[in-house]
């Protein structure tokens, strides 16, 4: 009976009130002490992975349970979110948890303007099991593409997370990825080529040997035509284009783009646009569509005010000797895949080229290409995909030609753009000029 009270107070202790291991002054719950030396401390229950931790009940392990962690030597806590990470600022002379972008595999295939797949390894050191949330990271750079991956938990020490690459690249060139994994970032980048680009249809509005047309032979048809500039195996991998040929017919703009539904539009001598067309225009720019204007005088006066707003005023040229200088900026109708002619000559054909003015067309908006007494002849605007120049001839040119006021687009007998040799006239004579290369580059930059 004695024995029986003895254990109904131990236990009534327990219950009721603190429990002292090694001193009978219990400073809480639960104290484990000496009193006397306080020289011993408590051994926690050790494993190489908290993931072999079990509650005696079933179930989780509780919440606020401790144990050691021999494998990064360092104690752990179990949380509501898991077994927390190491409890100390440095556990060991390893550095602590790290992305490495640099070195994980990258596979697949990346083409612009087409589906693409392929996946990316990122690897990591020095993890403590600590989940991370679901991973979508969009493509800067080229866009188009996102990586991404499932929620997940990272293994004990070293390892990788493998990535899914997909989507439709926009353009060729680096898409770039910034990838965050519980709490580290690391980037990378994937890259995307042109590929074989699809058969472009191209609504072609002018007349004669100057507009590009299936019947014609002149350069501005040829090089587009050729398939070593633009075939599958030609400068610029591509099935080449479907022209449309529609004249020089006013007010019919806006009917021919729906029914022609053009990738790009090219505008030639002797086309002159009404204000209907250039609303026309100025809508399909803004839908995304491409054009180059080579128009000379007052022909294109109603696209530029329209896509400019304002007044446009034109200038024609005079003793320039057919010769333009070409300014010295990076872009890629200046310095693409048929050449560089930054800093060179252009010619005019048959007569000099106009030169333009508006109050609203600056270099805040277009990369100013060539300019005459301060007035702008070539540009490239810096919003839509638009090319201009003010002469109607400025792509005309046929293989042979020598002629040194006219024809300035230098062409060979099969197509390939070149620079036209001993071409100007007066103080400018014997210029080389490079127009077709401008013309076949524009082409190029079109098409991404």
């Amino acid at each position: 009976m004695k024995n029986y009270l003895l254990l109904m107070i131990f236990f009534a202790n327990i219950l009721f009130s603190q429990v002292g291991i090694g001193t009978a002054n219990p400073r809480g719950a639960l104290d484990i002490n000496k009193e006397t030396t306080n020289n011993m401390g408590l051994v926690l229950p050790t494993n190489a992975d908290p993931k072999n931790m079990v509650n005696p009940k079933g179930g989780n392990v509780a919440i606020g349970t401790i144990m050691y962690d021999s494998t990064l030597s360092c104690v752990r806590v179990f949380k509501p979110s898991g077994w927390s990470n190491c409890l100390c600022d440095q556990c060991n002379t390893n550095p602590g948890f790290a992305l490495d972008c640099s070195g994980g595999s990258v596979s697949g295939t990346f083409t612009a303007n087409t589906l693409s797949n392929g996946t990316k390894v990122i690897n990591y050191t020095n993890a403590t099991g600590q989940p991370y949330n679901a991973i979508s990271v969009a493509s800067t750079g080229v866009s188009g593409l996102t990586a991404s991956a499932p929620a997940g938990t990272l293994v004990n020490g070293s390892g990788s997370v493998s990535l899914t690459i997909t989507g439709t690249p926009s353009a060729s060139g680096m898409a770039f990825f910034a990838v965050n994994i519980a709490g580290q970032s690391c980037s990378f980048s994937v890259n995307v080529s042109a590929g074989v680009i699809p058969k472009r249809t191209i609504l072609s509005l002018g007349g004669g040997m100057y507009t590009p047309n299936p019947g014609n032979t002149t350069a501005p048809t040829t090089i587009l035509q050729s398939p070593s500039n633009f075939g599958p195996n030609g400068t610029v991998p591509s099935q080449g284009f479907d022209i449309k040929t529609v004249g020089v017919a006013q007010d019919k703009l806006a009917v021919n783009i729906a029914l022609y539904n053009p990738y790009m539009i090219i505008f030639t001598w002797d086309y002159t646009s009404t204000v209907a067309d250039a609303i026309a225009l100025k809508d399909y720019l803004d839908k995304g569509g491409r054009a180059m204007i080579f128009l000379q005088q007052t022909q294109p006066n109603q696209l530029l005010n329209q896509i400019f707003g304002g007044t446009t005023t034109a200038t024609a040229a005079t003793g320039t000797n057919f010769i333009k200088n070409i300014n010295n900026v990076n872009h890629p109708i200046l310095n693409g895949p048929f050449g560089d002619a930054r800093g060179l000559l252009v010619g005019d054909d048959n007569d000099d080229a106009s030169s333009y003015t508006n109050p609203n067309m600056n270099s805040s908006n277009v990369d100013i290409l060539s300019t005459n007494n301060g007035q702008i002849v070539g540009f490239v605007h810096k919003s839509y995909k638009l090319f201009f120049w003010g002469d109607g001839g400025f792509p005309l040119g046929a293989a042979n030609n020598t002629s040194t006021g006219s024809y300035p687009a230098g062409v060979d007998a099969s197509g390939k753009p070149i620079p036209k040799m001993n071409f100007g006239t007066g103080p400018k004579a014997g210029s080389t000029v490079y127009n077709s290369i401008l013309y076949a580059n524009a082409v190029a930059w079109m098409m991404q």
